[in-house]
């Protein structure tokens, strides 16, 4: 039985993935900065140890890393959760002996924002990471190649927006289209890709056997991209509800209002979900959109059309 091990397992996608590796036959086992009683998967790890990794990676085959830091106060903790984590889990897998396959769960962030909605960033180009969080995801997928012996293949996956039922992000957003207000961080004219749940489920179940997709980088999405606007709308009729009133904010006001809300989540102790990161992305002139041909071509993977996705989810 091929024994695979998992970052973030307990998180939306991690959790979903779990489900899937399990009913595929895999054993699994989660790594998690604390252990978890009410689930013998979860393995408690530290992170910051490459000895303690490697002994726990010891007897797998797979890993799958998806644990990521996707709000922080400041680069250096960006740094540590998204490129030195991926550089001790690579270290630690050669330590290890035995694994055969590393899939890095990276981000659209990475690559960065195009100019023009008709020009979707492709592997091949320079990267131009706009944000802390993609300037470290991008980091996060150096260091795993540099840092990875021949004998362990690795597959790098970037994601754009993911979405699907109870999801940690888009959900938050789908809460006020069912208000019937919506705060827009950008531009309703900005143009986005999109990937459903389960897609991305079976794009890294596809990258972590089929040899074909090795030592890679790819865009994973449907191969269609979308304005704002029309996803929100979109998003409305999934869920029977009217379009919602739609207005955005001025830059300086996002940072006013990420400001505050940092401030709180220091005092409060939760995840903002707006901070001054998000507002860079926010703040660019451009689209973040994609092209997934290379993952398509070699796959045959067929996506989820959005608005199909959208009804699945918020129905």
């Amino acid at each position: 039985m091929k024994k695979a091990i998992i970052t973030g397992g307990r998180g939306f996608i991690g959790a979903k993935l779990a489900e899937k590796l399990a009913a595929l036959g895999y054993e699994v086992k989660i790594f998690s900065r604390r252990a978890n009683a009410a689930d013998a998967r979860v393995a408690a790890v530290n992170y910051g140890d490459v000895e303690n990794l490697a002994a726990a990676m010891r007897g797998a085959h797979i890993i799958f890393h998806l644990a990521a830091v996707l709000f922080a106060y400041n680069k250096e903790e960006f740094y540590k959760g998204n490129a030195e984590v991926t550089k001790n889990l690579a270290l630690a897998a050669a330590k290890a002996g035995g694994i055969e396959k590393f899939v890095y769960l990276s981000s659209q962030a990475a690559a960065g924002p195009s100019e023009y909605r008709t020009n979707p960033r492709r592997e091949e180009d320079v990267e131009a990471p706009v944000s802390d969080y993609g300037i470290t995801k991008l980091e996060g997928e150096r260091v795993l190649a540099q840092n990875l012996p021949p004998e362990i293949k690795h597959v790098i996956l970037r994601a754009p927006v993911v979405y699907g039922r109870d999801d940690s992000g888009v959900s938050k957003i789908a809460s006020f289209v069912r208000s019937g207000v919506m705060v827009n961080t950008s531009s309703g004219a900005t143009c986005f890709n999109f990937i459903y749940a389960d897609d991305l489920i079976e794009a890294l179940v596809t990258a972590a056997t089929d040899g074909r997709t090795d030592n890679q980088t790819y865009f994973v999405c449907e191969n269609k991209n979308y304005n704002w606007e029309y996803f929100i709308n979109a998003m409305a009729r999934a869920m029977g509800k009217p379009a919602p009133f739609m207005f955005t904010l001025p830059y300086f006001m996002l940072e006013v209002i990420a400001f505050i809300y940092s401030g709180l989540a220091r005092i409060f102790n939760f995840t903002p979900a707006l901070n001054y990161d998000k507002v860079k992305e926010a703040a660019i002139k451009g689209h973040w959109v994609c092209n997934p041909n290379k993952w398509i071509s070699l796959t045959e993977q067929k996506f989820t059309p959005l608005e199909e996705g959208l009804l699945r989810s918020y129905k």
